[in-house]
């Protein structure tokens, strides 16, 4: 039996096994593949301590030089220390997480099932499908974790953000910062009525279309124009890149019978990344709690990770004290 499995294998949770490999917990990290959403690594170079470990990250190769996302190098970098842990990774897809007595059964596709006395559920969350009319859709982009990922690719040009979230609206803030217009366009004026809707209608080069409906999407190779529906007429709107965020669909199906989950289907976590059932920890995407940027998920994996390790340190002193 181990100690603790984590599940996934994206940034939440290989922040998650480097803790454990830190704390020397007897873990097993179960994923499809390690990755997750993250880009290309950054160009620096440096030490940091990572639990008890004192890791050295040196400087990628030229072709990476240009690469700034910080993020993404704490996972690529974690990704080279766990692919030498022998033992620690099983590549294989969990199909099942049952309660066993105190512990956790937990079922894979083709390695049959694993027993832990605690889990992380880290699985992460996919885009929901926007569903746009039109060829020119498919070069629409997806937000992602944040606007961050785009923002360099925005400077001087016309950008439209198609928004159902609250994260739209602040990566249209913040891509107004650089981009010499921004279109904003959601379904519905709620999204408006909140202090960064309120500062958007503040910002000279924004403008937006609330209530606005996208018929077509115009372009070959690249978005060349939105077909929009606004206000009852019909606008073409010139643009050169696109962006929509539609929300994302978490992975949570694995607990969906153990967990409580909140009305969008996310795990509900507490301040420690505890969830509803002792024991039972998660982190990332997969959770209600607020982000949705790879340095978030790797301060939620270490967290997860911390609450676990001291849910078994108590477990020994319950059981002496019943006996």
């Amino acid at each position: 039996m181990y100690d603790l499995v984590i599940i996934g294998g994206g940034a939440a949770s290989q922040s998650a096994a480097m803790y454990a490999i830190g704390k020397q917990i007897h873990f097993l990290m179960i994923c499809e593949k390690l990755g997750g959403r993250v880009e290309d690594v950054a160009p620096t170079e440096h030490d940091f301590t990572l639990g008890k470990m004192l890791v050295h990250y040196d400087a990628p190769d030229a072709q990476d030089e240009e690469q700034h996302l910080i993020g993404s190098s704490a996972v690529h970098l974690f990704e080279r220390q766990l692919t030498t842990q022998r033992g620690r990774i099983l590549v294989d897809r969990v199909t099942a997480i049952e309660r066993d007595g105190d512990g956790f059964r937990i079922v894979t596709e083709q390695h049959g099932a694993r027993s832990s006395r605690a889990v992380i559920v880290a699985t992460g969350a996919v885009p929901r499908e926007p569903g746009l009319p039109g060829k020119g859709a498919a070069h629409v982009r997806i937000l992602g974790h944040a606007a961050t990922t785009h923002t360099s690719n925005v400077a001087g040009k016309i950008v439209a953000v198609i928004g159902m979230t609250e994260q739209a609206l602040y990566a249209t803030a913040e891509m107004a910062q650089l981009a010499r217009h921004v279109y904003l366009l959601t379904p519905t004026t709620t999204l408006l009525d909140s202090p960064i809707g309120a500062a958007l209608g503040q910002l000279p080069n924004i403008q937006t279309l609330a209530r606005a409906q996208i018929i077509d999407v115009v372009g070959t190779g690249a978005v060349e124009e939105l077909v929009v529906e606004h206000a009852g007429r019909t606008h073409r709107i010139g643009v050169d890149l696109a962006f929509v965020d539609s929300g994302l669909q978490p992975r949570s199906n694995l607990v969906q019978s153990l967990v409580e989950l909140d009305e969008q289907g996310f795990i509900k976590v507490d301040d420690q990344n505890a969830t509803t059932v002792p024991g039972l920890f998660a982190a990332g995407d997969v959770t209600d709690a607020l982000g949705e940027q790879v340095l978030i998920a790797i301060g939620e994996g270490a967290r997860a990770a911390m609450s676990a390790h001291r849910y078994l340190l108590e477990r020994p002193l319950v059981r002496q004290a019943n006996r």
